[in-house]
C-alpha cells in the first residue's frame, strides 16, 4: 500500500521549456466551442455541448419570433368611440404600441412614449431579426450535423483514434512512472497485513505505485474531458479517407459473403440436377426391364382406392407407445366408410290423391270386369 505525501517545491526549479502543444479536438458541428470541444470518445461531453448548443439555437429563434410585429386582439365592445350605441361584439387586431386602456374620449389624450434614433428604428429591428434568424439556423444545423455523426456513423475514425491514444497514454504513464522510481519523501509503502514499512525499491511496490499514479492521471477531470493533451488528432481529410476506406471494405466483404452464398447455392442446384438426372435414368431402366403386368396402368391404378395409412412417431419402439385412443379418434373406420361411400336415396309417395286416385279406381274396375268376362267364357266351354 502506497501513501502519497506532498513534497516541497524547490525555489531553484526552472520552468519546463518544452510544454506540450494543445490541439483542438475535432468535431463536425461543435466548431462554435473552439478548444472546449471534448475528446471524440467522450460521448457524455459531446452530448452535453450538443444540448447546450441546441438550446442556444432555439433561444435565438425565439428572439427572432418575438421581435416581429406584436398584434393585440381586442373586443369591439371595449372601444366606446366605435361601439357607442350598440352591444355588438367582435374582434379587432392592432399593434401593441397603441394604448389598450380605453375609457372614453379622454383616452385619446394619453401620450405614448416613443424613442427615436437608429437603435430604435425599424431598420435596426430588421437587422436584429435577420441576425437572430441566421445565427439560430446555423447553430441548429450544426447541432443536427453533430447528432448525425454521433448516431448514424457505425464507424468513427476520430472515436477509434481517441480510444487508442487514451489506452496508449495509460500504459505509457505506467512505464514512465515505473522507471522514474519512487521518491521516499512523497511515498511510503506499508504492508497491508503487518503494517510495517516496505522498501520502495521492490519491483512489486514500484509497479503498484506506477499503476496507481497512472490511474489517478487517467481519472483527472481534464484528461477525462480532453484525453491526452499532447496528441494531435487527424485532420478532416484523413477522417474522410478512413471513413471511405471502411465503407469500401464493408461493401467488399458483404459482396464476398453474398458471392460465397450464391456459389454454394449454385453448387447445390447443380448437384440436385445431377441427382434428378440419375434418378430418371434409374427409373427408366427399371421400367424397361420390368416384367409384364408388374406395373399397373393408369386405369388400373385409378380403380384402386388409396388405403389410409397411420403414421407413427419416430420414437415409437413398442406397442405400448402407440396412443390407440387418439389413433382411433383420427382414423375411425366407420368415419372412413362414411366418407368413401356415396348413397343416392329416392322417396316415392305411398298415397295418391284426387285425379290419380279416381283413375286408379277405374283401372281396378276395368281389370275386375275383364277378369269376370274371361271366367264366364271359360265356364261355357265344354
Amino acid at each position: 500500500m502506497a501513501i502519497y505525501t506532498s513534497g516541497t517545491q524547490s525555489d531553484n526549479s526552472e520552468p519546463v521549456g518544452n510544454d506540450p502543444k494543445f490541439y483542438t479536438r475535432p468535431s463536425l458541428g461543435l466548431k462554435l466551442w473552439g478548444p472546449l470541444v471534448p475528446s471524440s470518445d467522450n460521448t457524455t461531453g459531446l452530448w452535453s455541448l450538443v444540448a447546450i448548443q441546441t438550446g442556444l439555437g432555439l433561444f435565438l429563434m425565439q428572439r427572432f419570433r418575438k421581435l416581429g410585429k406584436k398584434w393585440v386582439k381586442r373586443d369591439i365592445a371595449d372601444f366606446p368611440s366605435l361601439n357607442r350605441f350598440s352591444t355588438t361584439h367582435g374582434d379587432m387586431y392592432m399593434t401593441r404600441h397603441i394604448p389598450v386602456q380605453f375609457g372614453g374620449t379622454h383616452s385619446f389624450n394619453i401620450r405614448v412614449g416613443t424613442r427615436t434614433g437608429f437603435w430604435y428604428s425599424e431598420r435596426f429591428r430588421t437587422i436584429r431579426r435577420v441576425t437572430y434568424l441566421l445565427a439560430g439556423t446555423l447553430i441548429l444545423s450544426q447541432s443536427m450535423l453533430e447528432v448525425s455523426r454521433l448516431t448514424l456513423l457505425k464507424y468513427d475514425p476520430w472515436v477509434e483514434e481517441a480510444k487508442s491514444v487514451r489506452e496508449k497514454q495509460f500504459f505509457n504513464d505506467i512505464v514512465k512512472y515505473y522507471h522514474e522510481g519512487v521518491d521516499s519523501t512523497k511515498f511510503k509503502a506499508k504492508d497491508e497485513l503487518s503494517g510495517q514499512s516496505i522498501s520502495l525499491n521492490l519491483p512489486e511496490v514500484k509497479q503498484s505505485i506506477a499503476v496507481a499514479r497512472a490511474q489517478a492521471q487517467a481519472e483527472n477531470l481534464v484528461t477525462k474531458w480532453f484525453g491526452p493533451l499532447d496528441y494531435k488528432p487527424q485532420s478532416f481529410s484523413e477522417f474522410l479517407d478512413k471513413l471511405e476506406y471502411y465503407l469500401n471494405m464493408t461493401d467488399f466483404l458483404n459482396n464476398l459473403r453474398r458471392q460465397k452464398k450464391n456459389d454454394k447455392i449454385n453448387s447445390q442446384l447443380v448437384k440436385l440436377e445431377e441427382e434428378n438426372k440419375r434418378n430418371r435414368q434409374r427409373i427408366h431402366t427399371l421400367m424397361a426391364h420390368a416384367p409384364a403386368r408388374a406395373i399397373r396402368t393408369n386405369q388400373e391404378v385409378q380403380d384402386i382406392y388409396a388405403i389410409r395409412k397411420v403414421l407413427l412417431h419416430h420414437d415409437t419402439e413398442s406397442p405400448n407407445d402407440i396412443p390407440l385412443t387418439e389413433i382411433w379418434a383420427i382414423y375411425n373406420p366407420w368415419t372412413n366408410l362414411a366418407l368413401d361411400t356415396a348413397l343416392s336415396i329416392k322417396f316415392f309417395p305411398s298415397v295418391i290423391f284426387n285425379e290419380d286416385y279416381y283413375e286408379h279406381q277405374k283401372r281396378l274396375k276395368d281389370s275386375e270386369h275383364v277378369t269376370s268376362i274371361e271366367n264366364s267364357e271359360d265356364e261355357r266351354k265344354p
